[in-house]
């Protein structure tokens, strides 16, 4: 294919350079000449002109026709391109030679079935082959050729087996028959049994190779075309995995979301959250609480005398359940008892309330704060845990012994002086107890100043 040159031959009077088929620019060109007296056209070779200063030379005679003096330059072109092509056409014959792996044995069989001798044969008998050379004698047998030299052959495209048997040479293999005949002397010897390759090389430019070549890209094209479809498939199964991995994400999604509301709703459900109470108060500092689809009453009660801060203390059926210092932990109790659905103690009926009567002013537990409705806690666990304080002091349970048979002087005299004895005529806020029994709060307690043995336990 011709090329464009990197710079433009300079022929004289701007002439028009030819183009031609190799890769290297034209030297030949013609240009035209005016002049008062005619007009004519001349041809340029750069080749024959002198290499030193460039100059082109001028190729025969004037042309006072165009026609001519193109004809002149493709006539001189073509010698200089002839020559050209037979020094490639050389250099790659040899390289052919060079790399074909031809031997002396090979080179008769493909010649012996070439038809240009008429004697000479090549034919397939039972496993093996036969032949007869060119310029055998008349009526020859033929000799025996070995199996893997003719594969060989064909497989390179060299040689043809027909369907009767016969085997002849392909245009491959009587071109390569001319590129040796005149270098015959440089075959290589015969290759020794079982040291035959595994290959020959097609001839350069022949059929064979441009079968390979139209296989290959063939092969190419299929493996493109499975190529393509892979990445179709691939595509489409990564979609769908895809789309299940985030459907089997939203499933989880919602079964989590599921799983917890159900978990907040048993959790409601257990602690009571949904159950609407109703305080009602029966008196100060007291409160029967019900609640909405129970027909339990529990007693609330707020007690403000026993304890640092203000406590209110839960009860049902008489029997007391818990104490919470605010509100709203009383009523997170209570909704927690009537959701457990376990009713404490047996219901009693209520009370018919007496006829109200003034408290004597004698009685001093009547005008203090403990004179209003009280009933003890139960003994707690820990006093620290209930909230007493560390100076309560409690007499030795031998002194309490004996102070049940002892007068109230003779227990104050025989109390050491850090143990003071209570006054006579103190009482417990329970109203259940007299001096006998009673022991000392410590300051951090309000309210009375001496609590009995009974309330402690």
């Amino acid at each position: 294919m011709p090329t464009t040159p990197d710079r433009a031959l300079w022929v004289p009077c701007a002439g028009t350079v030819l183009e031609w088929g190799l890769r290297n620019p034209c030297p030949v060109a013609v240009s035209a000449h005016t002049h008062p007296r005619g007009r004519w056209w001349t041809v340029w070779c750069l080749t024959c002109g002198d290499p030193y200063t460039g100059y082109p030379a001028e190729i025969g005679d004037r042309h006072h026709h165009e026609d001519d003096a193109q004809h002149a330059a493709r006539l001189h072109a073509d010698d200089h391109e002839g020559e050209i092509r037979r020094f490639l056409a050389s250099a790659r014959h040899a390289e052919t030679r060079e790399k074909s792996g031809w031997t002396t044995r090979l080179y008769t069989l493909v010649a012996a079935a070439s038809g240009e001798d008429p004697d000479a044969v090549v034919w397939r008998a039972g496993t093996g082959y036969r032949f007869i050379p060119a310029g055998a004698r008349f009526g020859a047998k033929g000799r025996r050729m070995r199996r893997k030299v003719v594969e060989l052959a064909i497989a390179a495209g060299f040689l043809l087996e027909q369907a009767d048997g016969d085997v002849v040479a392909t245009a491959d293999g009587r071109a390569m028959l001319a590129i040796w005949w005149h270098h015959r002397a440089d075959l290589a010897e015969p290759w020794p049994a079982r040291h035959e390759p595994e290959a020959l090389p097609p001839l350069p430019g022949g059929q064979e190779a441009a079968r390979r070549r139209e296989a290959a890209r063939q092969r190419a094209v299929e493996l493109e075309r499975q190529a393509t479809q892979s990445r179709t498939e691939f595509l489409r199964r990564r979609e769908e995995a895809e789309q299940r991995h985030q459907a089997e994400l939203a499933a989880k999604r919602q079964r989590l979301a599921d799983e917890q509301a159900e978990r907040e709703r048993a959790e409601r459900v257990r602690a009571g959250a949904d159950i609407d109470l109703t305080w009602s108060a029966v008196g100060a500092g007291r409160w029967t609480v019900t609640g909405s689809g129970h027909d339990r009453h529990l007693e609330v009660t707020l007690n403000t005398t026993d304890f640092a801060a203000d406590m209110y203390e839960i009860r049902e059926n008489g029997h007391f359940i818990s104490r919470h210092p605010y509100r709203h932990q009383a009523d997170a109790a209570v909704r927690q008892m009537l959701a457990d659905g376990v009713e404490i103690g047996e219901r009693k009926p209520e009370p018919i309330p007496a006829p109200h009567t003034a408290t004597p002013a004698s009685h001093r537990c009547a005008t203090s704060p403990a004179g209003r409705w009280h009933q003890a806690p139960p003994r707690p666990t820990s006093l620290r845990a209930q909230g007493w304080g560390t100076a309560l002091r409690i007499a030795p349970a031998r002194s309490l012994r004996r102070c049940l048979h002892r007068s109230p002087a003779a227990r104050s005299a025989g109390r050491p002086s850090q143990r003071r004895s209570p006054v006579s005529g103190s009482q417990c806020a329970c109203r259940s107890a007299r001096s006998s029994t009673l022991l000392r709060n410590g300051p951090s307690v309000r309210g009375s100043a001496w609590t009995c043995y009974h309330c402690l336990r």
